[in-house]
Parts: C-alpha cells; sequence; structure tokens
C-alpha cells in the first residue's frame, strides 16, 4: 500500500456485513462472552453426568443458542434490515487515500479524515474505523482480492490514524 496513494473497493451492503463490523465494537465484551458460554456448557454436562439431565439441557441450550448469537448476531440483523432496509443492497465505493476514507453510493456520500480515526479493528470478515466507540466506517472482506489487500490497508489505516490530512 505504501507505493499506492489511493485505492478503491466495491461491496454490496448487507445486514451481516453491519453486524460483523458493530461486533467489533465490543470485541471485549464478546471474548468474555465466550468464555461464559464455555463455563456453561461444562456445567451443562456435569449437571447430565449428575443425574440432573433437564436442568443440564436447558443451560446446555442456552449456552448454544449464546453462542450461536455472538457468531451470526440474528438479533442486529434483523434490526438493521427493519431500520436501513433502504441501504441494504446497495453498492458501496470506498477510496482510501493519504487524506483519509471516502464512502459513497446511491444514497450519499461520507469522509472520514485520518486525524478523526482513533481505532483500527480487523478480523477475517471486515475492517472497521473507529473514533473512540463509534464505528465511522467499515469494509467487509469481500470488497478485498485477497486477505493480504485487507491486511495492508489495515496497515496502512494505522500509520495514518490520528494524522492531519497530507496536502
Amino acid at each position: 500500500m505504501a507505493d499506492v496513494d489511493r485505492r478503491v473497493f466495491r461491496f454490496e451492503t448487507t445486514a451481516a456485513a453491519s453486524a460483523d463490523a458493530n461486533a467489533l465494537t465490543y470485541d471485549g465484551l464478546r471474548r468474555f462472552d465466550l468464555v461464559i458460554d464455555a463455563i456453561a456448557l461444562g456445567l451443562a454436562l456435569v449437571l447430565v453426568l449428575g443425574g440432573y439431565p433437564l436442568p443440564g439441557v436447558v443451560v446446555a441450550v442456552v449456552a448454544v443458542l449464546s453462542l450461536l448469537g455472538s457468531r451470526f448476531h440474528p438479533l442486529h440483523r434483523a434490526l438493521t434490515r427493519i431500520r436501513f432496509g433502504g441501504l441494504l443492497g446497495q453498492t458501496t465505493e470506498v477510496v482510501v487515500d493519504d487524506k483519509g476514507v471516502r464512502f459513497e453510493n446511491p444514497l450519499g456520500s461520507s469522509f472520514i479524515p485520518w486525524a478523526t480515526v482513533t481505532t483500527v479493528k480487523s478480523n477475517a470478515r471486515t475492517v472497521a474505523l473507529f473514533r473512540g466507540r463509534a464505528l465511522v466506517g467499515y469494509i467487509p472482506a469481500v470488497a478485498f482480492a485477497s486477505a493480504a489487500e485487507q491486511a495492508s490497508i489495515v496497515a496502512f489505516a494505522r500509520e495514518r490514524m490520528g494524522t492531519p490530512a497530507r496536502t
């Protein structure tokens, strides 16, 4: 990315991509939830083996539903479809350059200068830009040609975040 002053990415806006980006907002809480769910599954096994099958099954079902919810975000996806249905299915173009990140689709555009970005988080499904705890923009992994390209954008963003725009 260091040799390239400007990169352009495109993706279709989906409820799943929005949920994936929002999940990075509370990634510490997700890890804590994962530990609690694992403990609950262990407790369920102990209950079943200890002769209490009904409470064990109930605890196991709740833990599995919690695990599935934290992985697939069904509630967030449903609420996104209800609240932002008009945005879904739109092609968004993202331009990343030395000045910041511009998001543009048929419904509008926004520009996030690097000086306003305080954190860049990434996982296998998305790259998310934050100002404090507020999600200000994201690029789903499907917009990148490869994991290496995604990693280079994350590195590029981390080098520039919190810096004034270059002229």
